[in-house]
């Protein structure tokens, strides 16, 4: 039996239940930024660190370990272009990394120098460079295996053993669920101002005065008092030309839509387009990953595993149990269900649930009738995902496994905090995990 999540944060991102029924333990994470430390795997297996070894080579692109603290992936990678003079389009990362973290990951830049590289360190000691080498092609997004964590969970009320009964039961009631849910977690979408997704949404519908309000109005409870005063201001009084005199310059996306409808008053396709076009997919990615969540927290409130299928269902079939290759996927029907289940207890396979895109395959039987049914309430079709009116943010669509486990769990208890150590493939969240296990009543407040 699925429990109902008891925030309001957690509803508006579509997290509305918990897999397990087991009370959480409480507690808060990164109380430090040395509480949540976080190693990229390459997809050779190579944990990043500053002792790390990797295969060395030759060619224009020098790969790179780069340490930060406290700040994210692309502030990082600024950091180090502006300190040595270079364009910060020439870096690139795997992946993205949580700012409130110690993170180890793979980066790397086109046409510098190892040297240059080697021994970087910037941001007062924020970000570090480590063992700088040569390879012949890019690293892109998603060239990762996954990422390994070390967690501390503090301020945990109950002792030790309490603790540890709590987090057997869980352990073993998302076991026989299925595992942990697989929704997106709560940094696609930002907890002070969570309200990507509903940006995203406005976009889709062609509602782009909305969502231009939406980004420079609407003030949220937990942002800076500054901010929203500011906000207030330009609300009320709509001069764009003036809110430039007193609009807070950590606020770069809201200055560069006040700038340009400035200068072009009414003309809000053209302010959205005024922002970097990978913020603009960031929009409509947390809209997918939104429905996403919904969509699974509906098939867990009807009471569906998210380790068998039903007919209907949607399976990815591997090309071998460590699930690092795709061979294809699959359509659940009467006639192979008991074949696809067995091959998911092998591990061969992996139920999957949709991402909406105007490429989507509707799932069918129960299924497909909560993809119509949070379509309908969404007053959405997949067509409207080839946003006709900005078509450079159109996309496909595509799966999502359902649902997964942390490899190499372990964890400590002592009467200070609770210890965690474990490793997610790509595109899994830690912090959907630690969800399950803590249960927070105010997600914010407990640090995630």
């Amino acid at each position: 039996m699925v429990k109902e999540s008891y925030s309001e944060l957690d509803k508006l991102l579509g997290l509305e239940v918990y897999a397990s029924d087991t009370e959480g333990i409480g507690g808060r994470i990164k109380l430090s930024i040395e509480d949540f430390i976080v190693r990229e795997i390459s997809l050779e297996g190579v944990k990043c660190s500053p002792s790390a070894l990797f295969n060395e080579s030759s060619g224009d692109y020098v790969w790179f370990v780069l340490e930060k603290r406290g700040v994210d992936t692309v502030t990082a990678l600024r950091v180090v272009a502006r300190k040595l003079g270079l364009s910060s389009k020439i870096f690139s990362a795997a992946g993205l990394k949580d700012s409130k973290a110690v993170t180890y990951q793979l980066a790397c830049a086109k046409d510098v120098s190892p040297k240059d590289l080697k021994g970087f360190v910037g941001a007062s000691g924020k970000v570090k460079i480590h063992r700088a080498f040569r390879r012949p092609f890019k690293l892109k997004p998603g060239m990762l295996y996954g990422n390994e964590f070390e967690i501390k969970i503090r301020e945990v009320h109950l002792s030790p053993e309490e603790a540890e009964v709590r987090i057997k039961k869980i352990l073993n009631e998302l076991g026989e669920i299925g595992g942990v849910p697989n929704f997106y977690g709560y940094q696609r979408f930002g907890t002070i101002r969570p309200n990507t997704h509903i940006v995203g949404l406005h976009i889709i519908r062609g509602e782009l005065k909305k969502a231009v309000e939406e980004l420079l109005f609407h003030v949220y409870p937990e942002e800076p008092e500054r901010s929203k005063i500011a906000r207030r201001n330009l609300r009320d009084s709509l001069d764009f030309n003036d809110a430039l005199t007193y609009f807070p310059r950590r606020l770069h996306q809201e200055r560069m839509m006040i700038r340009y409808l400035a200068n072009h008053p009414g003309d809000y396709i053209g302010a959205l387009r005024s922002l970097p076009i990978e913020v603009r997919r960031l929009f409509i990615g947390a809209y997918q990953a939104f429905l996403f969540n919904k969509m699974l927290s509906l098939r867990l409130k009807r009471g569906l595993s998210l380790s068998r299928a039903v007919p209907g269902d949607i399976v990815i079939v591997f090309e071998d149990k460590s699930k690092t290759s795709v061979k294809g996927i699959m359509r659940v029907n009467d006639a192979n269900v008991d074949k696809v289940n067995e091959f998911i207890s092998r591990g061969i396979c992996s139920l999957a649930l949709n991402v909406y895109g105007y490429d989507t395959i509707p799932a069918r039987g129960v299924q497909g009738e909560i993809e119509k049914e949070i379509l309908k309430e969404q007053k959405i079709s997949v067509r409207d995902f080839k946003i006709k009116h900005m078509p450079e943010l159109a996309t496909k669509g595509m799966l999502r496994v359902a649902s997964f486990m942390p490899e190499d769990l372990k964890y400590s208890l002592d009467e200070e905090c609770v210890m965690l150590n474990f490793t997610l493939r790509k595109g899994m969240y830690a912090t959907v995990f630690l969800r399950e296990i803590i249960k927070p009543e105010d997600p914010l407040r407990a640090g995630f």
